[in-house]
C-alpha cells in the first residue's frame, strides 16, 4: 500500500545522517561531490515526480497526504543541524508553490503544516519571503471559502482551523507584516473569532 511505502521512505530520509561534508581528497576523486546536498534532499528532488503522481493518484486520501507531508517534514528537521544545515532550503522555493497548488485542490490541512515547517526553518532567508507571503496569501484565501461554506464548516473542519491558527500564529512572531499589513487581517480575526464560538 501506498501508505506504507511512505512511510518506509520517512523513515529513510529523516534518518540518514552523514557527519561530514566530502572532502577535498573525495572531491578529487568524485568531482560530483563538488556540491553535493544532503543525501535525504537529493533523493527528495529525484523523487520529485513520483510524489506529485501520489498526490494525483491519491490526493483525496488524508491518510496518505498526511504520510507524503511527513516526508518533506521529516527531511527539513534532519537536514537542521550538522554539517548540511540550510540544504533542505533550496527546495523550498519549488516545495512551497507545488504544495499550495495541492491545498487549493485538496484542503488538508497537512498541508498547512508543511507550509509552517518551511516558514519555521528558514524565515531569516529574505530571498523566500516572496514565496512566503504569496503562499500565505493563497492558502488564507483557501482557508476562508471552506470555512465560510456552511455554518458547521468550522466544527467540520478541526484540523484545518488548528494548523491554521498555527501558521497565523508563526507568521505573527516571524513575520507580521505578511499579516499584519495586509487585506488577509480582518478576515483572519472575524474566522478565529467565530472559531472561538464553536467546540472542536
Amino acid at each position: 500500500e501506498v501508505s506504507v511505502l511512505l512511510e518506509q521512505l520517512c523513515a529513510l530520509l529523516g534518518k540518514v545522517s552523514p557527519g561530514a561534508r566530502p572532502t577535498a581528497d573525495e572531491v578529487a576523486r568524485v568531482p560530483a561531490l563538488q556540491d553535493a546536498l544532503h543525501p535525504s534532499v537529493h533523493l527528495l528532488q529525484q523523487l520529485w515526480g513520483v510524489l506529485e503522481a501520489i498526490f494525483e493518484r491519491h490526493g483525496g486520501d488524508s491518510r496518505v497526504m498526511e504520510k507524503l507531508c511527513r516526508c518533506y517534514k521529516h527531511t527539513s528537521r534532519n537536514t537542521a543541524q550538522g554539517p548540511f544545515r540550510g540544504d533542505f532550503r533550496s527546495l523550498v522555493p519549488r516545495l512551497l508553490p507545488q504544495v499550495t497548488g495541492w491545498f487549493e485542490r485538496q484542503p488538508h490541512s497537512c498541508f498547512l503544516y508543511v507550509a509552517n515547517v518551511c516558514l519555521r526553518g528558514y524565515h531569516d532567508a529574505p530571498e523566500l519571503l516572496p514565496t512566503f507571503r504569496e503562499t500565505f496569501a493563497r492558502m488564507s484565501a483557501v482557508v476562508f471559502r471552506l470555512l465560510s461554506a456552511a455554518p458547521t464548516a468550522i466544527p467540520d473542519n478541526p484540523d484545518v482551523v488548528d494548523d491554521f491558527f498555527e501558521l497565523c500564529s508563526t507568521v505573527l512572531r516571524l513575520h507580521p507584516a505578511l499579516l499584519a499589513e495586509s487585506e488577509l487581517l480582518l478576515s483572519s480575526f472575524q474566522c478565529g473569532c467565530a472559531a472561538l464560538c464553536i467546540q472542536h
